[in-house]
């Protein structure tokens, strides 16, 4: 059974952005619906950012991109109904190609393999959570960003 992805609205989720800028739209995609949750809840406490949308599935997760206009998606590379999720990210390029992605695994060892399929920055789901938000707001500023926070990897040239 498939659930739809959750639509969270700026009403309950997400700040103003004070300087002056819309806020950015982070989608996370992650099969851990606790993860999806806390991981939502976290950035929502950052100003400048607006969860928009949190889903499980690759499908919705492609479906949501579009219908939302993310310009983050926070992904995890272990999802369900593909061999290797990280193929999510091409997909995603193919619908949107301005989209920036962070990805958020449990290895390092996934590191290597999300930046040769196209992320634009990886971090591990252990680092503490200023870090974690630290890398969305990174990955949602601008490619090539020179602020990043420790323990996340950008694409040099990106």
């Amino acid at each position: 059974m498939t659930t739809p992805p959750t639509q969270l609205g700026s009403t309950n989720r997400g700040r103003v952005n004070h300087r002056g800028g819309s806020d950015r739209r982070i989608l996370i995609v992650d099969a851990d619906h606790r993860v999806r949750d806390s991981f939502a809840g976290l950035i929502a406490l950052a100003g400048g950012v607006n969860v928009v949308a949190t889903t499980g599935q690759p499908a919705e997760a492609l479906s949501a991109v579009r219908r939302n206009r993310a310009d983050v998606v926070v992904l995890d590379p272990r999802l369900p109904e593909l061999e290797e999720g990280l193929a999510l990210i091409g997909a995603i390029h193919r619908v949107r190609p301005e989209v920036r992605i962070l990805v958020l695994g449990w290895s390092d060892d996934h590191e290597p393999m999300a930046m040769a399929a196209g992320a634009d920055g990886f971090i591990c789901k252990s680092a503490d959570p200023v870090t974690l938000v630290e890398a969305v707001l990174a990955v949602a500023r601008h490619p090539g960003a020179t602020d990043e926070p420790a323990g996340w990897t950008e694409i040099a040239g990106s």
